[in-house]
């Protein structure tokens, strides 16, 4: 039996500890550019960066998920944060690109650790508010993917060193107040009328759709500032076209997160995954950038959550199901950014949209298939 205890101290630094990594994470967009001119790198080389955040985020996502029930919850929790910490003082001192390579192979795997592990401990109190917690994490993530890539555009070049040491001392903070307040431990087993039920089909398609759909969004992530530089924009206001992406995403969240109650996880889901197409479509055949920004996020903002929620609702007291879902998600945030910036190298980055939405199409037929073989009825 579970014995773990959250209290609202210890669950907002979780939230929070999610919201400050994912915030990093997505300024990675913003860094890559910098990178690229600092270390006069081509494309398909800061493809790799994403590509190695992605595989060592496999690797934090494998740990935590193992350890999750056999350590106490306040030490599972503050993992990710703790490998995030490392990473970030390695890009402070980092001389040469090798360097930087070691501290993005950190930072990679404590988003990996910290997704797995904090998501699962937050909905371990199980039913919709599980759902809501998961949702508040994605709101978390959105809010600091606005102001992260802002905070990064603004200073990077001057302020470089300085910016990350603040990051660090933030990482270590809400490490401390999370181990604080957590106790107990996690462990479940499936309940028992769920014992007969053979989701696993379902969950298998759902987790392709995650995977390739999370794909999409990093991509998204990565290369907008890149695909936007190209067309003529600064750094500072491409940066600032990916904050207003998150932006979107996030004022939607809020809305999703007031009639969760209310939604069919598995229909909405399609519909969103169904309008990136097009919005991808406006972004590579017209100059309407921010309208195209504004209706990806518009489309983007309800897909994960959703699909979260969708997983978690056929497979209670599963304490390694987050597990399955991060190890799905950063595979493909791992796979396609790095093979959009490989096709970008080589044919140009005007192209990114129409890469975009091969990963797109993948996850609306995973997601329809996943629809149409789930069990239990979705709306609570």
């Amino acid at each position: 039996m579970s014995t773990l205890k959250l209290n609202n101290k210890s669950l907002n630094s979780g939230i929070a500890t999610i919201g400050i990594i994912g915030g990093i994470v997505s300024g990675f967009g913003v860094l890559v550019p910098f990178y690229i001119d600092k270390f006069n790198l081509d494309i398909e080389i800061g493809g790799r960066l994403f590509a190695l955040t992605g595989f060592s985020g496999i690797i934090g996502v494998a740990l935590t998920s193992y350890l999750l029930d056999k350590i106490p919850g306040k030490i599972a929790g503050i993992l990710g944060i703790l490998f995030t910490c490392i990473g970030i003082i390695i890009l402070t001192i980092a001389g040469t690109w090798n360097n930087i390579l070691i501290g993005v192979v950190f930072i990679g795997a404590g988003f990996g650790a910290s997704q797995a592990g904090i998501s699962q401990l937050v909905v371990d109190v199980g039913g919709l508010e599980a759902a809501r917690r998961s949702n508040k994490n994605n709101i978390s993530f959105a809010v600091s993917s606005i102001l992260v890539p802002i905070i990064f555009g603004l200073l990077l070049n001057k302020f470089y060193q300085e910016m990350f040491l603040v990051f660090s001392i933030a990482c270590l903070v809400i490490a401390y107040v999370f181990f604080k307040n957590t106790q107990g431990q996690l462990f479940h087993k499936p309940e028992s009328e769920h014992k007969g039920q053979n989701h696993n089909l379902t969950i298998v398609l759902l987790l392709l759709g995650i995977s390739t759909y999370v794909g999409v969004e990093s991509a998204l992530t990565g290369w907008i500032p890149t695909f936007l530089q190209d067309k003529g924009w600064s750094s500072s206001k491409a940066s600032f076209g990916l904050s207003v992406f998150f932006l979107v995403i996030l004022v939607v969240r809020l809305f999703v997160l007031k009639y969760l109650h209310k939604l069919n996880f598995g229909l909405l889901t399609i519909i969103s995954v169904i309008c990136l197409i097009p919005a991808l479509f406006l972004m590579y055949t017209s100059s309407l950038y921010w309208v195209a920004i504004v209706l990806l996020g518009i489309a983007c903002s309800p897909i994960f959550p959703m699909a979260f929620a969708w997983v978690i609702d056929i497979s209670p007291g599963n304490a390694r199901i987050t597990g399955f879902i991060f190890f799905s998600s950063i595979s493909g945030s791992m796979i396609f950014p790095y093979l959009i910036g490989s096709y970008m190298n080589q044919y140009g980055t005007q192209y990114a949209p129409l890469f975009m939405m091969v990963p797109s199409v993948l996850a609306l037929l995973f997601f329809l298939s996943g629809y149409r073989t789930t069990i239990q009825k979705l709306v609570k």
